[in-house]
Order: C-alpha cells, then sequence, then structure tokens
C-alpha cells in the first residue's frame, strides 16, 4: 500500500480547501513535515498555513501536521486609485510669444467675449 503526502499552502484568509495543492512521496512523519513546513514558510512569505494529509490507495487521509506561519507577511490592503487630475492647458502660440516678449512677470490681458446677439427674421 503506497502512500502519498498532500500538501495544502493556503495564504493570510484562505481556506484550505482553496489554497494551492502539491504532492510529495517523500514526507511520510511529522517531524519531516514540520521541518518542510519551515522551510516552505521562509521560501515564500505570504503562506499563513501549511497542512500536511497522508493519503493511500483507497483515498483514506490521515492528517500528519498542520502549521501556521507565525511570520506571515500580510498582503497589503488595495488602496483606492487616486484621482489623475486634469493637465493644465498650455498657453496657446499668441499667448507664448507675448509671454517671452514681456516676460513673465507681465499681467495676462483678459479677452472679454462679446454675448451672442440674435438675428430677427
Amino acid at each position: 500500500m503506497s502512500e502519498a503526502t498532500e500538501i495544502y499552502l493556503c495564504k493570510a484568509g484562505q481556506a484550505l480547501k482553496q489554497g494551492r495543492v502539491e504532492y510529495s512521496d517523500s514526507i511520510s512523519t511529522k517531524a519531516e513535515a514540520e521541518l518542510d513546513a519551515i522551510q516552505r514558510c521562509k521560501w515564500d512569505k505570504k503562506i499563513a498555513k501549511v497542512a500536511y494529509y497522508a493519503v493511500n490507495d483507497a483515498g483514506d487521509f490521515k492528517i500528519i501536521l498542520t502549521y501556521n506561519n507565525p511570520h506571515v507577511e500580510k498582503d497589503e490592503e488595495e488602496k483606492p486609485e487616486k484621482v489623475k487630475k486634469k493637465p493644465t492647458k498650455k498657453p496657446g502660440l499668441v499667448a507664448r510669444v507675448v509671454q517671452a516678449v514681456t516676460g513673465p512677470s507681465a499681467t495676462k490681458k483678459k479677452i472679454k467675449k462679446k454675448p451672442a446677439t440674435r438675428k430677427k427674421k
């Protein structure tokens, strides 16, 4: 009767069934599983929980070890996107020429628009 070991790797807030599953033939004891769990948590700091199950050919399983990572790095919460400001319009060609001739400290002239007139029929 050959046995394999299922290894469930879960991130913070994730259930065992949602975690990534790997298989191993070399892990069969609690000591081996604990050493493997510590090593996996060193490699990937986002692993929060590791569970080892011995599974036989008949489909029966037995828990070998469940390891909770004490040094888990939680994912940063998603920050809301910053609202992008509209870029300021560059002055037109005439305004740039006037500014170049008069200098940047010159006062700007405001152009008044004439009110729209209606034509009578």
